[in-house]
């Protein structure tokens, strides 16, 4: 009949309890359920190696009774893959509060997984966007200078304004759009009117637009302020989509890459989202200061 012991395995500040059962001199491993949830961030080929490699290092007993034997700490099997414990070296953190170092993956490792310059450039671009808004849309005074080159989303592409219509300043506090040579365009138009930022409120009257032009008060400062506020929430919420569409291309991208590579990669992905973020929070901060008088 057999016996068991039970030793403690350190897993990088970690310890994974094997129970060891003897059976006829031999020595069979048989992984308990507070094992395998330490190996919950590897694969299942990733933990049958940790389970074969721990054999292959079995320890060493002292010839004594079950009741007097001391555990042997084992170490780490050297012939053991090191995206094994690499995937440790990144996840979480240790009892003293710190996070451990991620991952940075190479080239050759990122191939067939995810195109780390196409996703800075997706990313690039929405910044560089929100910074063309906060500079010809967020403006104290509103001119006609800044409508011209408002997008509009069309069902047939997007369009500079001043490609759909005449863009016509009456007066100091108002401005009239004439859209007679394309008015299908007129509801995306308007909307992207009110999207657009400015605290304007467009009025039609047949194939013309007419935008009273807010005077500049404390009132007005505080909606342009707001307006910047929802044109940076905007963005974030696109790069966050940036993010959600290349992870899902990291998860489908298994075959021939390990589940500890296609971590990193979305690691990498989402830190440069959250890098990004932030600068568009201060971004943010820093409009919103302008368009309140810098107070």
């Amino acid at each position: 009949m057999g016996f068991h012991r039970n030793f403690f395995v350190p897993v990088l500040r970690r310890s994974i309890t094997l129970k060891i059962v003897h059976l006829n001199g031999g020595l069979l491993p048989s992984f308990p359920t507070q094992a395998l949830n330490h190996l919950k961030f590897c694969s299942s080929s990733t933990a049958k190696s940790v389970s074969v490699g721990l054999i292959s290092r079995q320890a060493q007993w002292q010839k004594t009774s079950c009741f007097s034997a001391k555990p042997q700490l084992l170490q780490p099997p050297h012939n053991l893959s090191w995206s094994i414990w690499r995937a440790y070296a990144k996840k979480g953190k240790d009892k003293g509060g710190k996070a451990h170092k991620k991952v940075t993956l190479t080239e050759d490792q990122l191939d067939g997984v995810v195109d780390m310059e196409r996703v800075k450039r997706e990313f690039d671009q929405v910044v560089e966007d929100l910074k063309e808004k906060f500079i010809h849309q967020l403006t104290v005074r509103t001119s006609q200078g800044v409508f011209d080159n408002l997008t509009v989303k069309t069902p047939d592409g997007n369009f500079p304004l001043i490609q759909l219509g005449q863009v016509i300043q009456k007066s100091p506090q108002l401005l009239t759009i004439n859209m007679a040579f394309s008015p299908q365009y007129i509801p995306q138009v308007k909307q992207a009117l009110t999207d657009s930022g400015l605290n304007i409120n467009p009025q039609q009257d047949g194939t013309s637009l007419f935008i009273p032009l807010p005077k500049v008060t404390r009132e007005h400062r505080e909606n342009l302020a707001k307006n910047a506020k929802m044109l940076s929430e905007q963005s974030k919420k696109s790069m966050r989509e940036i993010y959600s569409k290349h992870a899902k291309k990291i998860k489908a991208s298994k075959q021939g890459h390990s589940s500890d590579d296609l971590i990193a990669a979305d690691d990498m992905v989402k830190d440069l989202m959250h890098s990004l973020i932030h600068q568009v929070e201060e971004m943010t901060t820093l409009k919103q200061k302008e368009l309140l008088g810098g107070k």
